[in-house]
């Protein structure tokens, strides 16, 4: 009986250490600097694995600044419009600097995917 009872036991200790590990396994991955405000996103990254995403409150006029420098992995992103539409989707490897003109006023979403990269991605808004 007692065999029975630690039998049971190193089971469900094992099977809970397992599961532990693999829910850990899912999250996302991250190590760096991340900051969210409503004129700007910024990432300094030094790893990335997995998604990330924030919304930015842009009026129609302004101009959303973007540098993306890449020195690992890769890096995807999307900007979608306040009705969900895409406005501009890449990847890139390497540095790029570019503009988007805001023509319609609302909350604008940046998506971002990460595979082992390393690197920098800012969007701040300016305004005219």
């Amino acid at each position: 009986m007692k065999r029975t009872v630690l039998l049971f036991t190193a089971f469900a200790l094992l099977l809970a250490a397992g599961i532990t590990v693999f829910a850990g396994c899912s999250r996302e991955d991250f190590t760096g600097s991340r900051v969210k405000n409503p004129d700007a996103y910024l990432l300094d990254i030094e790893r990335m694995q997995g998604t990330d995403s924030h919304t930015l409150s842009l009026q129609a006029g302004d101009t959303l600044r973007v540098e993306l420098q890449v020195e690992e992995g890769a890096l995807s992103l999307d900007i979608l419009s306040p009705d969900g539409v895409s406005i501009y989707s890449g990847n890139s490897k390497g540095a790029s600097d570019f503009t988007v003109n805001i023509t319609e006023s609302g909350a604008y979403t940046i998506a971002v995917e990460a595979q082992r990269a390393k690197g920098m991605l800012h969007f701040r808004a300016e305004r005219p």
